[in-house]
């Protein structure tokens, strides 16, 4: 019982001995400002690097799907032709607007025109003559079908893709295909076969070469330009 007692009694803190040990810490060195600077300068390099690279694909991808796609558009022009049996492109020989008799008329045998083109014979020849109008790709202007006898005749739409109804050059509601830069293609000089040509007009939506000597671009710009001919 003495001894549990004993045991029991609180120590005393001089019974006790603490030993402490120091603890050295070191300083750590920071930054100075010129580092931070220059590790700034590092990191906007990189990013407008990359941002340059990042843009310079996206162009190149658009530049590639535009001459893919121009070489498809340029493959249901022929097909369009050779189907006709008259070697003639829209717009052109027996699928001519304007008719040959009758300067300022529509052509008559165009049984199929769709009503975008409007009421009147002038609006009629603006809608069907403009460059940047597919309409005969996608729809039999004459209206006589395909003969499969002769195998002669409109075996369409020889595009699935039409942008929609769109203006250009103050011709409203036109069957236009647009490009990758949301540019409207061009058909120009189909009656010449030296100048015959499909045209991208790029991102800045302008023809820079109107009037060539030949299909290919003479002038500056971005256009992209497929002799269709040739």
């Amino acid at each position: 019982m003495f001894v549990l007692s004993r045991m029991l009694q609180p120590v005393a803190a001089s019974d006790v001995t603490v030993r402490s040990k120091s603890i050295k810490i070191r300083p750590q060195a920071g930054f100075t400002l010129l580092e931070l600077l220059v590790v700034i300068a590092l990191i906007a390099v990189l990013a407008g690097t990359a941002l340059l690279a990042y843009e310079g694909v996206q162009d190149q991808g658009r530049q590639d799907a535009t001459r893919f796609e121009m070489a498809e558009i340029r493959n249901a022009l022929l097909q369009f032709r050779r189907d006709s049996g008259s070697n003639d492109l829209p717009g052109q020989g027996v699928y001519v607007c304007e008719d040959p008799a009758n300067p300022g008329k529509i052509n008559p045998d165009l049984l199929n025109l769709p009503a975008e083109a409007g009421n009147t014979d002038a609006a009629k020849l603006a809608w069907c003559e403009s460059p940047a109008n597919f309409w005969m790709l996608f729809a039999d202007p004459l209206g006589n079908g395909w003969n499969p006898d002769t195998h002669r005749g409109w075996n369409g739409p020889y595009l699935q893709r039409k942008s929609g109804l769109m203006s250009y050059a103050g011709v409203d509601n036109l069957w236009v295909i647009t490009d990758a830069y949301h540019a409207t293609y061009l058909l120009l000089d189909l009656d010449d076969p030296v100048k015959a040509r499909l045209v991208s007009i790029g991102p800045d939506k302008t023809d820079n070469n109107p009037t060539p000597g030949s299909c290919q671009i003479a002038g500056s710009g971005d256009d992209t330009v497929l002799c269709l001919l040739r």
